[in-house]
Parts: structure tokens; C-alpha cells; sequence
């Protein structure tokens, strides 16, 4: 045999093989670049929002029986209504929210029907003083902007009530209180909690890197899975089991398949990722400095990005392994479809437990997982994402994973050594498992 015969019983080799055969065809490149071209975009969507949403006003019309109601509550609205963004130049930034006096309510509804503004903000006094805001959209009921006249209306109510006091009340004039909600079992930077801009970077991050890993277990899995199965039904691995052991076998498949797929993902996310973050610079250029502050990426550290690291790696290798062990039980590679669910169903409860711990649920039930091998890589990683994580918890989950990396890649391998002996059959459990002891 020469040093570059397939058959050579070196893990190597064949993750060399497989990685050559897997990243050369058309069809790798083609979807390489297809998919990449969509993640820029997608990357790029952000700005294109900020960009339409810079030249977008919407218009309100303020309907009150009452003259000097009306100034003060179009004054209160577009205080509230028109803050500039931080960094902002408050005499060149251009206001988002115009408020005008409509006189008649009728011509004001019949403008809101033909799209001529956005929004009536009806505002009276009632006998008893009260303040009653009534306001019609032409969006949902309870949208943003809705939600935001209405923390305008309780700040009409404040601000009329103090216009009402005597002279000598000797209050001063109201000011708009600053909100910052602070939580407890948040994460923190420096051992500071992290403000709000940055809890909700982090929670988008978070949603990002838990779909990232649920497809790439998913997808390149079956590509693992599916190269077994090819080998087996097309007899070959007959022949490359009797010049290499087992486990050789199953490392080179894993590590082969499992770098072609990690290439096609790091040429997609890459590029992407290095758009995302340069996306405040991209945004001066082409908006100006008015519209560039807001990326996405603000909570992004290179802790974190070496945890998801670190959790990927370890998450992708035991799906790769369980996917390799499955791919030798069918002999051909349309049965693949059948058996795969229950690995899909696994992927899927970390996933959604993942999303509960993202959106701060499930506390107890959550903490379990992130420390339970296949949810693990899922539910940590987005504990440490939105909450409090002590090291010692990030230390044993990961020891966790590896230790159940190394059982099932023993496992792993009888089994595929046993799949090599199963032909022309879909052998129940117990004879499968038998047939593996044997191996």
C-alpha cells in the first residue's frame, strides 16, 4: 500500500478523504455561496430598516375639546415621543413622531382611512378631572406605538394635575422619570449587571446561537449519517473495515464530514458575523452618525463567543457520534428518514428548553438540563446568555459533555462495527445490541 491509499488504517486519511469527497462537488459550492448571499443579507437587514425607518414620520393628529389640554398634551407626546438617540445631535437629528391640532374629528378619521397619518389621540377632560385618552390606529391595538401613547397619556394626566395645583404648591415643573429595570439573576460584566441595550443584545445573540447549533446538528448530522449509510449499502465499508479498525473508521468520518460541513458553516457565518459587527461603521457611512448607534451585536464579548465555541464543538461531535452509530443500522439510505426522528426530537427539546431559559422561564427545570448530556449544549449556553452562571457550573456542564463524548464514541464504534454484519434486515434493538457485543 502507498502512503496514499484510501484503505490505510489511519483516522487521517479517511477524515481526509471524506473532507476532499464532501467539499469539491458543485453542489457544496453552490449552496456555500447561495447561503451565504442570504446570510448577508439577512445581516444586512438591519440597516436596510433604519434605513426606511429614517425617512418614515408618523403623523397623529390631537383631538380635545379643550385648547390649552391640547398644547400640553402635544407638548407631553412629542417629548416622549422625540427623544434623540444617544450620541445624536439633538439640532440636526430629524423628528420621527409629528404631532399636529386636527380640528375636526371627521376630516381626522377620514385621514387615517386614506393614510394621510397614523394615529388619533383623542384627549378630553372628564367631570371629575380625570384624563381620558382615547387613541385609533391604523396598526394593532396593541403595537409599540401604542404602547408608547399610552405612557405618554399617564404623562398628560401627571403634568395636567400639577397645572391644576394653586400657585403656592411650590411644586416643580414635571420631568420625564428615566426607567432602567435591574434584575437580580441577570448577567453581569465586571461584576456590574448589564443594562437593558445590552440584556436584549444578548437575548437576539442568544436566539442566533441556539437556531445555529439546532441546524447545524440537524443538517450536518445527516451528512455524517447519510456518507455511513452510502458506504453500506454500496458495500464499500466491507472493504474499509477489514484495512482500518472501527474506531478509526469513525473518527475519520466524523472529523472529515463534520470539518466539511463546519466549512460551509464558518464561510456562511463569517462573513455575516463581520458584517453584524461592523454594523454601527457601515450604518455612519451610509446614514449618518444620527442613525448609527444600535447594532445588534452591543452585548457580544469574546467570553462568549469562546462559551458558544466551546459548546458547539461539543455539541455537533456527540450528535456527530450518535448520527455515525445510526447511519450503520439501515442498509439503505432511504431508511435514514425513519430513524433520525428521535435524534431530531432530542435536538428539539434542547432547543426549546433553550428558548424557555432565554425568555427567563423554567428556572429549576432549566438548570437540570444544562447540566444533562445532549440538552446541555442548547440550555447553557443560553443560561449564560440572559442569566447568572457561576464557573463551576460552566466547568462541570462541560465535563459532563466530554465524558458522554467518550461513552458514546465507545459505543459508537461497536455499533458501526456491528452495522457492517447487519444486511437486508431492520434488526430490532435487543439484536442490534447483541450483534454490537459480538463486534
Amino acid at each position: 500500500m502507498t502512503r496514499h491509499d484510501p484503505l490505510l488504517p489511519n483516522a487521517a486519511i479517511v477524515a481526509r478523504r471524506e473532507y476532499r469527497d464532501r467539499t469539491r462537488t458543485p453542489l457544496f459550492i453552490g449552496s456555500t455561496v447561495i447561503l451565504m448571499i442570504l446570510a448577508l443579507g439577512v445581516a444586512l437587514a438591519p440597516i436596510a430598516i433604519r434605513y426606511f425607518d429614517r425617512q418614515t414620520v408618523t403623523r397623529i393628529a390631537v383631538i380635545s375639546s379643550d385648547d390649552a389640554l391640547a398644547i400640553r398634551a402635544i407638548g407631553v407626546a412629542d417629548g416622549l415621543l422625540n427623544i434623540p438617540p444617544s450620541g445624536a445631535d439633538a439640532e440636526k437629528w430629524e423628528k420621527t413622531f409629528l404631532l399636529e391640532r386636527a380640528i375636526d374629528p371627521v376630516t381626522a378619521e377620514q385621514d387615517l382611512l386614506t393614510g394621510e397619518i397614523s394615529g388619533i389621540m383623542a384627549v378630553e377632560r372628564l367631570p371629575s378631572g380625570q384624563i381620558d385618552v382615547k387613541y385609533t390606529t391604523d396598526g394593532p391595538a396593541d403595537g409599540v406605538r401604542t404602547q408608547l401613547i399610552g405612557f405618554a397619556s399617564i404623562a398628560i394626566g401627571i403634568l395636567d394635575w400639577t397645572a391644576t395645583l394653586p400657585s403656592d404648591a411650590q411644586l416643580s415643573a414635571f420631568q420625564t422619570p428615566s426607567f432602567d429595570p435591574v434584575s437580580i439573576n441577570g448577567p453581569t460584566a465586571g461584576g456590574a449587571p448589564v443594562d437593558a441595550q445590552e440584556l436584549a443584545s444578548r437575548s437576539f445573540l442568544g436566539i442566533v446561537f441556539v437556531v445555529l447549533l439546532f441546524l447545524t446538528v440537524v443538517i450536518y448530522g445527516m451528512w455524517v449519517a447519510s456518507g455511513v449509510a452510502a458506504e453500506k449499502s454500496s458495500r464499500v465499508m466491507e472493504l474499509m473495515i477489514s484495512a482500518a479498525s472501527p474506531r478509526q473508521l469513525l473518527t475519520g468520518k466524523v472529523v472529515g464530514i463534520g470539518l466539511a460541513g463546519l466549512t460551509q458553516y464558518l464561510a456562511i457565518a463569517v462573513p455575516a458575523l463581520a458584517v453584524v459587527a461592523l454594523q454601527d461603521r457601515i450604518a455612519e457611512a451610509i446614514l449618518g452618525p444620527t442613525w448609527a448607534s444600535g447594532a445588534p451585536l452591543v452585548g457580544l464579548t469574546p467570553d462568549l463567543l469562546a462559551i458558544y465555541g466551546v459548546f458547539f464543538l461539543l455539541g455537533f461531535t456527540l450528535f456527530a457520534l450518535i448520527y455515525a452509530a445510526m447511519g450503520a443500522f439501515v442498509s439503505r439510505p432511504e431508511d435514514l428518514q425513519t430513524l433520525s426522528l428521535p435524534l431530531s426530537l432530542l435536538a428539539m427539546v434542547g432547543y426549546l428548553s433553550a428558548i424557555v431559559a432565554l425568555g427567563g422561564g423554567g428556572r429549576g427545570f432549566t438548570a437540570i438540563l444544562s447540566f444533562v448530556p445532549p440538552f446541555s449544549p442548547f440550555v447553557m449556553l443560553a443560561r449564560v446568555m440572559v442569566g447568572r452562571v457561576e464557573a463551576w457550573e460552566l466547568v462541570a456542564s462541560v465535563g459532563l459533555m466530554v465524558a458522554a463524548i467518550v461513552l458514546v464514541a465507545v459505543i459508537a464504534s461497536r455499533i458501526y462495527a456491528a452495522g457492517v454484519l447487519l444486511y437486508g434486515q431492520r434488526p430490532g434493538l435487543r439484536a442490534f445490541i447483541a450483534a454490537a457485543r459480538r463486534a
